[in-house]
């Protein structure tokens, strides 16, 4: 640091002047200066200003060094808000413009409101409706709650209940037993009765069926329609009881029974439909029979007081015969 010396002192006098008017201050007039004291203050002089300058350079290379990075920064981030600001500025049009198409379903949504609003308006009625019915079915239940409070009261009495159904059960099983034995006496009379109606007419009952013995002769047709007027057949043997029982009935005499067959060559059959059984048959005929003398003799009689009785002889002739009726007309 250059520092500036005088042959003075360095303050300088100050001289004070009055006069009437005003009172004024000022410094007095420098003495003069030497040559080398002149040179020696522009010296110093330069030096200040270029140390001026050397920190004012310093300072803005620092400034610059500082600054610089943190504008550079700033100018960033004023871009990157920028653009930001551009892309609301897009989406809020973006928006607008979805407000202006959306603005259609919004009017329809109120509509769709109003619907709403209307059939809430509905339900509520009906929710109105159903609190009177959930009111009528309280009362309802109350009802069916005293009257299961009788139903409670009558189970207490079902042990004894059942006791005497029970009771009744057996006496209704003892009814149904007599019942059952009346109308088992009640078909025997019937039968009793049937019996002693057919018997009162001539005919006989054995094995469940009565037999009409005839006391005129007829041919075998003849005789069939006899039988028919009497809801009965010529008679047919399905057993060695059966045929023990007519042949010992007839006494020895000549009688048809329903046994016949369609031409020579034609099977043996029994005229009420009962299956013939060839097997059983051959116990009952005369040896040699059936011989079908003639080629005519088509229709079978039983004509000897013996198991094998049974003869084969012409249709056209005339003979006793025995009907066949069941005691009970047979199920349809």
């Amino acid at each position: 640091m250059c520092r500036m010396k005088t042959a003075e002192s360095e303050v300088p006098d100050v001289h004070f002047s009055v006069d009437k008017q005003n009172i004024s201050l000022w410094p007095r007039e420098p003495p003069p200066q030497t040559g080398s004291s002149l040179v020696l203050r522009k010296t110093c002089t330069v030096r200040a200003a270029v140390i001026v300058l050397t920190l004012v350079l310093l300072a803005s290379v620092l400034l610059q060094a500082i600054l610089y990075p943190w504008f550079m920064n700033t100018l960033s981030d004023v871009k990157t808000s920028a653009q930001l600001l551009n892309g609301r500025v897009d989406n809020i049009s973006t928006l607008s413009s979805e407000i202006k198409r959306n603005r259609g379903g919004v009017e329809a949504a109120g509509i769709q409101v109003q619907m709403v609003n209307a059939s809430l308006d509905h339900v509520h009625s009906h929710i109105r409706r159903l609190e009177a019915g959930v009111k009528t079915a309280n009362a309802q239940i109350q009802i069916l709650t005293k009257s299961w409070e009788d139903i409670y009261n009558l189970n207490a009495q079902i042990p004894e209940l059942k006791r005497d159904l029970d009771k009744a059960s057996a006496l209704n099983q003892k009814v149904r037993g007599l019942q059952s034995s009346l109308e088992n006496i009640r078909k025997l009379l019937e039968q009793q009765n049937d019996i002693l109606q057919m018997v009162s007419q001539g005919w006989k009952h054995f094995g469940g069926n009565f037999y009409y013995f005839s006391r005129v002769s007829k041919t075998w047709y003849s005789a069939q329609q006899f039988c028919r007027s009497r809801d009965s057949h010529l008679t047919s043997v399905t057993s060695v009881s059966e045929q023990e029982f007519l042949y010992k009935t007839a006494g020895g005499l000549v009688h048809w029974i329903g046994l016949t067959k369609a031409g020579s060559e034609g099977d043996w059959k029994w005229v009420d439909d009962t299956p013939f059984n060839k097997a059983l048959s051959m116990r009952f005929w005369i040896p040699g029979e059936p011989n079908n003398t003639g080629n005519n003799e088509h229709c079978a009689n039983m004509n000897r007081y013996s198991l094998q009785s049974w003869n084969d002889a012409s249709c056209d002739k005339t003979f006793l015969f025995i009907c066949k009726r069941p005691s009970k007309p047979s199920e349809p």
